[in-house]
């Protein structure tokens, strides 16, 4: 079960058909609106909701601001007092 607002809840659970046919089943509580689907629905359904969901993180993630990273210096292997030019 997932916990969502409101006292609403998720619940997936798995219904064993008497042809060997098992089913997926959504319920979304307290309406109990019910989904019932075959492993492949299934399976599209949660492919579609995992790239909507990594959309959104990208989202996210490509709006927050990068002043929080730190600074490197460019010039890799220099010590200080030399010059990063070879003579």
């Amino acid at each position: 079960m997932i916990a969502l607002d409101n006292r609403q809840a998720v619940i997936v659970s798995v219904s064993e058909q008497a042809g060997g046919d098992d089913r997926v089943v959504i319920t979304l509580t307290p309406d109990n609106c019910v989904l019932v689907l075959t492993a492949q629905q299934a399976r599209m359904f949660s492919t579609q909701i995992i790239q909507a969901v990594q959309r959104v993180e990208v989202k996210s993630s490509l709006s927050r601001p990068v002043a929080g990273l730190p600074r490197t210096d460019k010039r890799v292997g220099v010590l200080p007092g030399q010059s990063a030019l070879a003579k």
